[in-house]
């Protein structure tokens, strides 16, 4: 049995038609029943929490392998103990290619739940991936389809290889049934570099339709997201990881 925590995100929503034609018992922690209703019915919904232990006790009973997706330090320890207590052989860790090297913030902190993963005994594999691809479309549709026009402060220089998270999905299932894997991180990248606005050219060629880059100011960036309410933490590790990418200085 696999457990499949970030079931309805980029990686988990590509994972799991995977881990079925496998032939792969599965189980899904969510915290909300209906996020998982249109979901096959042979596959198990454990309702709980990353952050309630409690709930992850339940959902590991039975299980052997571990997809992991946290959001917070506080997570991978509950998880690493519930696994340890329910007899989990192997976890299969979301990470990031910034925790390679681990310089700035972002890096810092999944390396560090990596180290916690790497003491705990249990086998591991961690996937750590660059930019996906999929993040265009979260941050750029709207104002693509309102304005024609991608407002972002990646510069002009700075290039990164986005990867696909149907690529990723496929890793992690190989991770998660395959032998060989453990005690492995790896780095996944894109197959070709892009600056921004290369990359907004992409998608304007492949809409068929004239798209601009503005390479708006960080600090305009900055402003933004902390007025729409995001945690100011949070922020402050995003412009960190802009400022490496306008220098060209960050990972691929």
């Amino acid at each position: 049995m696999i457990l499949v925590t970030g079931a309805t995100g980029h990686i988990g929503k590509e994972l799991i038609p995977l881990l079925l034609e496998t032939g792969q018992s599965i189980r899904v922690l969510v915290r909300d029943e209906r996020k998982a209703a249109h979901l096959d019915p042979c596959i198990e919904r454990a309702i709980g929490d990353l952050n309630d232990p409690e709930s992850l006790a339940s959902a590991m009973r039975g299980v052997n392998k571990v997809f992991l997706v946290t959001f917070e330090t506080q997570q991978d320890v509950n998880v690493i103990d519930a696994a340890k207590r329910a007899g989990i052989q192997h976890i299969v860790k979301l990470s990031t290619l910034e925790a390679t090297e681990h310089k700035i913030k972002v890096g810092k902190w999944h390396y560090e739940r990596e180290e916690l993963i790497r003491a705990s005994g249990l086998d591991w594999t961690f996937l750590r991936p660059g930019m996906f691809m999929s993040n265009s479309i979260d941050w750029w549709s709207e104002s693509i389809k309102r304005q024609g026009s991608v407002f972002f402060p990646g510069g002009k220089k700075g290039k990164v290889a986005p990867v696909d998270s149907r690529d990723v999905a496929k890793v992690a299932a190989l991770a998660l049934t395959q032998p060989g894997h453990s005690g492995q991180a790896y780095e996944l990248t894109g197959s070709e570099l892009f600056t921004i606005g290369e990359m907004v050219q992409v998608i304007s060629s492949a809409l068929g339709k004239p798209i601009q880059y503005t390479d708006i100011p960080p600090i305009a960036a900055k402003l933004f997201m902390l007025k729409s309410g995001m945690d100011k933490a949070l922020v402050n590790v995003l412009m960190e990881m802009l400022a490496s990418l306008r220098r060209n200085e960050g990972p691929l």
